[in-house]
């Protein structure tokens, strides 16, 4: 990737955007979806429909399946 200066922040912020119809978009496009499949990557989420006992309980196992997604938390649903 290219170095590239601004005399403004102003004009460090318009270098980010890219125009509809840009070649480059769709680069950029996939470059995004690779990062966050990096920082957060997809894990299997149990199909179906889940019953528990109170309201606490599924927001525990919620909680549980948020976390985990988080790259470094090595904690799992339960």
């Amino acid at each position: 990737m290219p170095v590239q200066r601004f005399r403004t922040p102003e004009d460090a912020a318009r270098a980010l955007w890219t125009r509809p119809g840009d070649p480059g978009l769709g680069r950029r496009i996939r470059s995004l979806w690779e990062m966050s499949v990096r920082l957060a990557p997809p894990r299997a989420v149990p199909r179906g429909v889940r019953r528990f006992h109170s309201i606490e309980e599924a927001n525990r196992e919620r909680a549980a399946w948020s976390t985990c997604r988080l790259p470094g938390s090595g904690s799992q649903p339960g």
